[in-house]
């Protein structure tokens, strides 16, 4: 009992740890972990588990720890990042004070969902996303060595499975770089000396005195305590992407990745598999995955869906919702809200392979919008040719995806169109009896384009509230009966609201309007400053009821400016930071 009332928490885990890891080889019993309390602040971020089709809320703390919150499900995820109100690394989560940790299982115990408080403000979204998504990143590879077993990939072929080097011409950093035509390159962390290991050719080896028994949560932890004793930062601070390869025996399946994050974690010599490689990173870049049918990986027009061994095969990219998310071809994408704005009746376009970018005059990637239901389609010609000759479906084909609106979100492939075919979608942006063909008129496959038209044929009655015309210098001909919105935009906001709207309103409020924790069936019934939000409910029979709720760049759960630099400072290293 002394070692308890004088070590640190850390020394004495260790201990704890090293006599956990020598009975375990003796095949006794494995001594249990008192828990301890929280004392950090939480980022909310997501773990996407591949091939086990299961996501995992935890909490990042600043000195880079991360522990799962088993009180959250599935749905609950899902159903928040739908909403808009869960966005992976960038929202804080209200966690109690007494919050204790079971160091054994990496957990936070909690008896119901955590609060979401939001810290960023919307209009700077699209700033960072290209901030992270363009540019010059480092990677670091951290080989991971336990006290029974050992990776079974040396560090130089670790470092040319994704940086390339002789005989490997396919990996992580040549497919991102032909796949973004150089908007985005990866480069080998620079050689740095630590206490009792160093980083070379991007690649570093830390131990860890436990077995692999232990599992992937707890191996995780240790290692990123190791890195910050030895180079004397956080996981967060040392490169822009970091790569665990665990030893066989610690991660069951596939990989996982910290969405819209920093860190991802491979089995073995899963490592080297350039397909995972580009999977897991993609997480890192806050893409979900790419499903078809009720599958939630069977799109194989691109990397978010299933993952292959091989180390040089397949080249693939991503797949066109992906890619107008990435926004590495802006300058030759569109946008269409059919029957709004300057639309009529129909639009044809000529719509060229993203393999082509650098050379064509036509577009290569198409968003349609449906700012009603705020459910998006993306429309791309997937040419098997170059860096993704190696695409498994849809080869040479048009394809269409739909996602939902806020990034992260999975996308899901509806139609693989060949010349002379057409797609129809039903009942568009919500309006009962509209429909929206999707013609293929003609592909010509040596030049690498198709001609594509969309027709909008309106059956149902105009929707209910077409958008507001943007603000004139002059006053209006007749004031409007209600506040003046500005139509939510499908990628930038949060909880339905334009970081460009004016907080201002033209009009007094309707009086009958309803206001915070009312119910409600959309934002139109809601008073000016509120949005109508999903949020779970006991009473409801499928636990989530709709009432108004302040809007994120209004809401008072906002948290003051120094605690957010302090933390933004302390995740990027910076241990003076202080509150």
């Amino acid at each position: 009992m002394k070692c308890i009332r004088v070590c640190s928490p850390k020394v004495f885990l260790s201990i704890l740890l090293m006599l956990q890891s020598f009975r375990l080889g003796r095949g006794q019993e494995v001594p249990s972990i008192p828990p301890t309390t929280l004392d950090e602040t939480c980022l909310a971020v997501v773990k996407d588990i591949f091939s086990e089709d299961r996501k995992e809320l935890l909490c990042q703390t600043p000195s880079g720890m991360f522990y799962i919150i088993p009180s959250v499900n599935n749905r609950w995820i899902d159903e928040n990042m739908l909403s808009g109100e869960l966005i992976s690394g960038e929202v804080f989560m209200d966690i109690p004070f007494d919050t204790r940790v079971e160091r054994e299982t990496q957990t936070l115990v909690m008896t119901e969902p955590p609060k979401l408080l939001y810290y960023q403000n919307p209009s700077r979204r699209l700033h960072r996303q290209l901030s992270r998504t363009t540019g010059d990143k480092t990677v670091l590879v951290v080989r991971v060595s336990a006290s029974n077993s050992d990776v079974s990939i040396d560090e130089r072929d670790l470092s040319k499975s994704v940086f390339g080097g002789s005989n490997d011409f396919v990996n992580l950093k040549s497919q991102f770089t032909a796949c973004s035509h150089g908007k985005l390159n990866f480069q080998k962390r620079t050689d740095m000396n630590g206490l009792t290991t160093n980083i070379r050719d991007g690649v570093v080896t830390i131990r860890v005195n436990m077995p692999v028994q232990v599992g992937s949560n707890t191996i995780v932890n240790e290692v990123s305590r190791t890195i910050e004793e030895e180079f004397g930062t956080t996981v967060d601070g040392i490169a822009s992407h970091v790569m665990y390869c665990l030893p066989e025996g610690a991660l069951s399946g596939v990989g996982y990745a910290i969405m819209n994050g920093v860190l991802s974690v491979y089995n073995n010599e899963l490592c080297t598999s350039v397909s995972t490689q580009m999977h897991e990173v993609g997480h890192n870049l806050n893409l979900g995955h790419s499903g078809m049918g009720s599958d939630e990986y069977g799109d194989q027009t691109g990397v978010m869906g299933y993952s292959y061994k091989s180390s040089e095969t397949p080249k693939m990219c991503f797949n066109a919702a992906k890619l107008f998310q990435l926004r590495w071809f802006d300058d030759k994408s569109v946008s269409y809200t059919p029957g709004q704005n300057s639309w009529v009746f129909n639009r044809s376009f000529t719509l060229a392979s993203v393999v082509d970018y650098p050379t064509t005059r036509s577009f290569v990637l198409v968003e349609i919008l449906q700012p009603n239901i705020r459910l998006n389609y993306y429309i791309g010609f997937n040419a098997a040719k170059e860096f993704n000759s190696g695409v498994k479906q849809a080869m040479n084909q048009v394809v269409v995806y739909e996602k939902p609106w806020i990034d992260g979100n999975d996308s899901w492939r509806v139609a693989d169109l060949s010349q002379g075919h057409r797609h129809t979608i039903s009942n568009f942006n919500g309006v009962a009896g509209d429909t929206l063909t999707i013609d293929v008129l003609s592909i010509n496959q040596s030049a690498g384009e198709a001609q594509v038209r969309l027709e909008l044929n309106r059956v149902g009655p105009p929707p209910t509230r077409p958008p507001t015309k943007p603000p004139t210098r002059m006053p209006t001909p007749r004031p409007t009966p209600r506040p003046t919105r500005t139509t939510p935009s499908p990628t930038r906001g949060v909880g339905g609201r334009n970081p460009n709207s004016i907080d201002k309103p033209t009009a007094p409020a309707n009086p009958s309007c309803k206001r915070s924790m009312e119910a409600c069936e959309t934002t139109d019934d809601c008073c000016f400053g509120y949005s109508c939000r999903r949020i779970s409910s006991d009473s409801s029979s499928d636990g989530f009821t709709n009432v108004c709720r302040t809007v994120a760049k209004n809401s008072k759960d906002k948290l003051p400016r120094t605690q957010l630099y302090w933390w933004k400072r302390r995740l990027r290293g910076d241990a003076s930071a202080e509150m």
